[in-house]
């Protein structure tokens, strides 16, 4: 088996020795292969297509210059001229192609081409100068024509049933036109080709991936389709980690606005809330620029989401899947539920009881021992875990969108509406690292345990947009998305500290939701150098509802093999935790953009986004009391009506931490300038200052009183530097290199001394007041090789210093409880290599062939300082949560004449720090995770078909603490097919 170090070495190399010979053939290298014949070939040219009609110009109808442009003459193009083309589905039968400028080869937005002979009927070309014209068998003589440019008819083309005919034109401009006409369009974003264009113009260093790709994976969520950017990894199917860094040095926009987190207990946003099926893609930057939030570490993600198209469409679409190790066979499952729990709204019968006082603590406020009696009953009695047969997962989606014109002034909108349903089944084995007598790491506490789940998700988008012309428009977008998580485990095993065997089990239900709503304007100024303005104003809200989460726990003697498990008077059962978390945010953001000169930019702007979050738990535990009862009763036997109020009471156990408002206010104001000096060089350079406010202060669980002490509060005002500079080789080839000072702010969930259990794992997790904000100074160097529209070649550098960087530790070895705390600092170093090319580049005949691959290698060192966190076993370690590399690899074929496409994808991530260590135990590392996917798409007419394959190794989640394997367990081969219909 190949080390971790040679593995890395094989797996360069092999990059190189592919990537290089083909990237040799960039523009304006001689090239073996052959070259495109040009537009005005020579009559003894061959067309590249023999079957291609031949025709006859002849004078436009409107008196321009006259074209020389034949049915044969584009033909003879060749492909290579003609790769931009959108094809058409198998069995179309008319005339496509694409209309370009003819000096510059870029396409012409909606101009217009009409059959003058034939038929009567036109079409208007895309964002890209596609066209499309149906047609019956027959010959037509066409005519091009675009404002400002010589009309072009050609004449005798031929179209056969079943056959679409190819014909791209391009246009010369009219030098005699004296009116000047500004063409402006937005590039289509889902595609992969213009990202990369972007990527291309971009002032700092980004990493993308297009809806275009996102379509060639088994991917279903953003949770999913991230883990394919450059040096992106992601944590329980939903956190991302950019450069190994995840949490708060993660920041997620949303359409350009900060998103804030449903999760208490997590720092970043779930993005398995949204479907891909909403997303036009996903940008990762890397290098910072004064006009994004502060928080920067990793990165930032930018969410986008689809816009209204330029045309007509309805998609439907019908999703089944399933997983080896769950459809069609039993898992764990709760006897509540219902239909609305299927579309992600909580049974009624989860919700606290009315009986229950909501403003002191149960029993504190004089009621009888009946009327307690009465409290204690009115909870329902369901404790026991119920058996159901796993069914296949489903998935229904539509959208409905167009763009109507009215003159020069459009409307544009698109809805969307998306619903899953997805059962699993996670069976693992866990234990407990320890120390024995003689200092040998030993297993404790160990465990089988089984855990069945159902989610569902429901989501929507509506998007509005209104341009009143070329200098204004307005966009109004909502998003609605809701999940529920229900989640039913039980446990088999040992502890060895209390010396007894137990069964446990925990029923739980979570529902999420996430409401976001944005009004976005564009407006050219027609001052100071067309000026620009855009901003955005946004309102969102968050809630996350965990309605009677139960545990129970059975235990009996160790060293007994005939005793029988019984319910015990202790903590962590009969226990049950009801929570609700809000959390509003509303903002906004405003830009100007100055053109002083053609080789002056600045920009000016301000930022102000304010959160509100109110937090609320209530805690209950059943009690023995002294009246006898048979103690190995099931619990819903036990905790019956005839026993509650005799042997059993119950207690309310909620804390006076349990509660808290917290309030996040951030207020930054910037500028930049982007100057060329010299033509080849681009300098982008700004300060931005950011003030923040941060408060969290605990409240009487009942009352809402907020406590005279208690919490935390953060007040910061910080001055962010940042210059960027790119260094044009030629219109391919940049250099860039970039300097940041930015921040990384502690989230509510780590200040809040609020204590969390965690039922896998068994311990407690809390939050720490005394937390400091961490300082990051980020250093970006990167050259990349744009060698074709889809193509390119790239390699990056970057350093980070941390200055109090927060990591989240082991306070107590012996139960394992965590908490949260600040380092003195930390380095992080690494490099990344990226490569995307189609094999046409070796030979025509593997055109339809692409390969993509990248690689990051990341080294960092945590420097303890004389802090508390000299209690840290390992003082030479990396960051927590840091993977040393991440690689991924894809290779896929397309053929465009039968619609087929296959895609296989291969993702790795190397060990990464979950836990770190303290008092001599070992740090805790996830294993890496080799995963290897397979996607076929194939069109059927206006239908497609998607079947894919994911986690094709059967590989295992796995934690290690030195040599105990602390978690492991394998989420199984899964499958999906879908189908969809473009109306």
């Amino acid at each position: 088996m190949l080390s971790r170090s040679n593995f890395v070495r094989a797996f360069v190399a092999s990059l190189v020795l592919i990537t290089l010979p083909a990237f040799a053939q960039a523009p304006g290298a001689e090239s073996t292969a052959p070259a495109a014949p040009s537009p005005s070939a020579s009559p003894g040219q061959q067309p590249a297509d023999p079957s291609a009609p031949a025709a006859q110009s002849e004078t436009p109808a409107d008196g321009a210059t006259p074209s020389e442009a034949t049915a044969s003459d584009e033909a003879a193009m060749g492909d290579e001229a003609l790769a931009e083309s959108a094809a058409p589905p198998p069995g179309f039968t008319g005339i496509y192609g694409r209309l370009t400028d003819e000096a510059n080869g870029e396409g012409l937005i909606e101009a217009t081409v009409k059959v003058v002979t034939g038929a009567d009927k036109q079409a208007f070309t895309d964002l890209d100068g596609n066209y499309r014209l149906a047609l019956p068998p027959g010959k037509y003589d066409l005519r091009a024509f675009y404002d400002v440019y010589q009309g072009r008819r050609i004449t005798g083309v031929v179209v056969a049933q079943g056959k679409a005919t190819k014909l791209d034109v391009a246009l010369s401009a009219d030098v005699g036109a004296v009116q000047e006409v500004v063409v402006e369009a937005r590039s289509d974003r889902r595609a992969e080709g213009a990202l990369l264009q972007d990527r291309k113009k971009a002032a700092a260093v980004s990493d993308a991936i297009s809806a275009q790709e996102i379509a060639r994976t088994p991917d279903s969520s953003a949770g999913d389709a991230v883990k394919r950017v450059v040096s992106a990894t992601v944590v329980d199917g939903r956190y991302v980690l950019l450069r190994g860094l995840g949490g708060r040095y993660a920041t997620t926009l949303l359409n350009g606005a900060l998103l804030p987190s449903p999760e208490p207990d997590e720092p970043s946003v779930p993005l398995d809330l949204f479907p891909t099926s909403l997303l036009a893609n996903l940008n990762v930057v890397k290098s910072y620029t004064p006009d994004l939030p502060g928080t920067f570490g990793g990165g930032t993600l930018l969410i986008e989401t689809n816009t209204y198209p330029s045309q007509f469409e309805f998609k439907p679409r019908l999703t089944l899947g399933g997983d080896t190790v769950t459809t069609f066979r039993n898992r764990n499952s709760q006897a509540q539920g219902g239909f609305g729990e299927t579309l992600g709204f909580a049974s009624s019968d989860r919700a606290l009881p009315d009986a229950l006082p909501r403003d002191h603590r149960l029993g504190a406020g004089g009621e009888s021992a009946q009327q307690l009696e009465g409290q204690w009953e009115s909870f329902t009695n369901v404790w026991e875990k119920r058996t159901t047969r796993a069914a296949p997962n489903l998935g229904l989606g539509a959208s409905l969108g167009d763009t109507l014109r009215f003159g020069n002034q459009r409307l544009g909108y698109l809805a969307t509406v998306n619903y899953g349903h997805r059962d699993g089944v996670q069976t693992g084995d866990f234990a407990r690292a320890a120390r024995d007598e003689s200092g040998s790491l030993i297993s404790q506490d160990v465990a089988r345990t089984t855990q069945g789940f159902s989610t569902a998700n429901l989501s929507g988008l509506a998007s509005l947009g209104y341009q009143f012309d070329r200098d204004n428009e307005l966009t109004l977008f909502s998003l609605y998305t809701r999940g529920t998580d229900t989640r039913t485990y039980s446990a088999n095993g040992n502890n060895n500290v209390r010396g007894d065997t137990y069964a446990s089990t925990r029923l739980q239900f979570i529902t999420r939701a996430l409401s976001f709503t944005q009004l976005r304007g564009f407006h050219r100024l027609g001052l100071l150098g067309d000026s620009e303005v855009d901003w955005q104003a946004n309102v969102s809200r968050v809630d996350r509802d965990e309605p009677d989460t139960r545990d129970t726990l059975y235990s009996a003697a160790l060293n007994n093999p005939d005793a029988q498990l019984s319910f015990p008077n202790q903590p962590n059962s009969g226990e049950r935790f009801f929570a609700e978390l809000g959390e509003t945010s509303t903002g906004g953001s405003l830009n100007l953009t100055l053109p002083f000169s053609s080789d002056l930019r600045v920009k000016v702007g301000g930022l102000t986004q304010v959160s509100f979050r109110d937090f609320n738990a209530r805690r209950f535990r059943y009690l023995l009391n002294d009246e006898p009862v048979d103690r190995t009763l099931s619990p819903e036997q036990l905790f019956s009506a005839e026993n509650v109020g005799t042997s059993i009471s119950v207690r309310e156990t909620t804390r006076a931490d349990d509660a808290y408002n917290a309030f996040l206010g951030i207020y930054a104001g910037y500028v930049s300038a982007d100057y060329k000096p010299v033509e080849p060089l681009r300098l982008v350079g700004g300060v931005r200052l950011e003030a923040s406010a941060q408060q969290l202060t605990l409240k009487d669980p009942f009352t809402g009183v907020e406590a005279d002490s208690g919490g935390a509060d953060r007040n910061y005002l910080d001055v962010l530097p940042s210059l960027n500079a790119t260094y044009a080789l030629s219109p391919e080839v940049n250099l860039r290199a970039g300097y940041s000072y930015t921040l990384a702010r502690p989230t509510f969930r780590e200040l809040a001394p609020f204590i969390f259990f965690d039922f896998v794992r068994r311990r407690n997790v809390s939050g720490n007041p005394d937390l400091l904000e961490t300082r990051i100074h980020n250093v970006d160097l990167r050259a990349e090789w744009f060698v074709g529209e889809n193509d390119v070649l790239a390699a990056s550098a970057f350093y980070k210093r941390f200055q109090n960087p927060i990591e989240r530790v082991i306070r107590n070895p012996d139960s394992g409880d965590l908490g949260f705390e600040n380092a003195a600092g930390a380095d992080s170093y690494g490099v990344e290599l990226e490569a995307r090319t189609s094999l046409a580049r070796f030979s025509p005949s593997l055109r339809p062939v692409r390969v993509g691959a990248n690689l990051t290698l990341i080294q960092s060192q945590v420097d303890l300082g004389d802090s508390a966190l000299g209690a840290q076993t390992n003082k030479d370690r990396p960051l927590q949560g840091q993977s040393p590399y991440v690689i991924n690899v894809n290779v896929g074929y397309e053929r465009p004449e039968s619609g087929t496409e296959v895609a296989v994808l291969y993702n790795v991530y190397g060990q990464r720090i979950s836990e770190v260590g303290v008092q001599g135990l070992p740090d805790v590392y996830e294993r890496p995770f080799h995963r290897v996917d397979i996607s076929l798409t194939q069109k059927l007419g206006a239908t497609q078909l998607k079947l894919t394959a994911a986690n094709l190794l059967n590989a295992s989640v796995t934690l290690r603490q030195g040599d105990v394997t602390v978690q492991t367990y394998k989420p199984g081969v899964a499958f999906t097919a879908s189908l969809g219909w473009a109306l």
